[in-house]
């Protein structure tokens, strides 16, 4: 249905007239008549008796104006909603994070970021860096924090903050050696991994290349796909990990866990803030990076 034959159906509605309604739209009668009568035909229903030079609603008419109040109503306050937008900083920020950033770095920031900004609705989702880079890229989500920047098509990678990661072991794994130097050494001992999605594993992947050596000749025991998981079987003693430090530092400290530090390792990657290339970020969106950026960046 047109909206601007709805608009002079309503007018002629309210002024009873349909050279009223024409000045009203600055529209000619006959358009205003060819508005009603297409309008008519459409719906197979007279809305108007003519009345010699008087007009009058028929009882279709009534329903049809009072159902097109509420579609009026609704298009200005969609009108205010996005005006509102435009001016201050309100709405809803759909954001998702890879398994370290939405446990360990995300709370934080966006605590900051709501006192600043109260009237902005935080929808969270949480994943590893494939899915939540697939979210996006799907426009289920609008930006992300994840722990590997990819090759993904038409998705901007912003760094905002380095992470160490860090081989962990549980005591009861290596107190009979007096330091783990090599990567046969590592290799023997029995491993916990990250599934494929997770910019960790994918870290641990890079590290492991640069030592001419990949994860198909590590002794992978036990598979998982979160973080915690990852620092709870290791802690029960189920084998040895890659995670990150923001993770495992908290038992490194009480000695549940044995930082592993002697291999030639290279495990440093960095977070970054994704998002489609292109899209236009309403305030709401534009402060979060900004206030991302000014929180994390190293």
């Amino acid at each position: 249905m047109d909206l601007r034959r709805l608009e002079a159906f309503c007018k002629v509605y309210e002024l009873k007239s349909f050279s009223k309604a024409g000045r009203d739209l600055f529209l000619s009668q006959p358009t205003i008549s060819a508005h009603i009568s297409t309008l008519e035909e459409e719906l197979g229903v007279q809305l108007f008796d003519r009345l010699g030079r008087s007009i009058m609603s028929t009882q279709a008419g009534e329903v049809l104006y009072r159902n097109a109040k509420d579609i009026y109503e609704l298009i200005g306050k969609a009108h205010s909603e996005i005006n509102l937008l435009r001016d201050k900083v309100v709405g809803d920020l759909d954001i998702g994070g890879s398994s370290i950033p939405s446990h360990y770095l995300l709370p934080g920031i966006l605590y900051d970021y709501c006192k600043k900004f109260p009237d902005v609705r935080i929808h969270m989702s949480v994943g590893d860096t494939t899915e939540i880079l697939n979210k996006i890229r799907s426009g289920e989500l609008i930006l992300g924090v994840v722990g590997a920047a990819t090759d993904a098509p038409n998705i901007e990678f912003v760094p905002i903050m380095r992470d160490k990661l860090v081989i962990v072991a549980p005591p009861v794994l290596v107190q009979n050696y007096d330091g783990i130097v090599d990567i046969q050494q590592l290799a023997e001992l029995p491993w916990v991994m990250r599934e494929g999605g997770s910019g960790t594993r994918k870290a641990l992947e890079a590290g492991l290349a640069e030592l001419g050596t990949s994860i198909r000749d590590l002794n992978v025991t036990v598979w998982v796909e979160s973080t915690q998981a990852v620092v709870q079987c290791v802690k029960a003693g189920l084998g040895i990990s890659v995670t990150s430090l923001l993770a495992a530092q908290p038992l490194i400290d009480s000695g549940e866990l044995i930082h592993i530090t002697d291999l030639p390792l290279n495990l440093e990657r960095s977070f970054y803030l994704a998002h489609l290339t292109g899209r236009e970020f309403f305030p709401a969106v534009r402060y979060f990076i900004d206030h991302v950026k000014n929180s994390t960046f190293e």
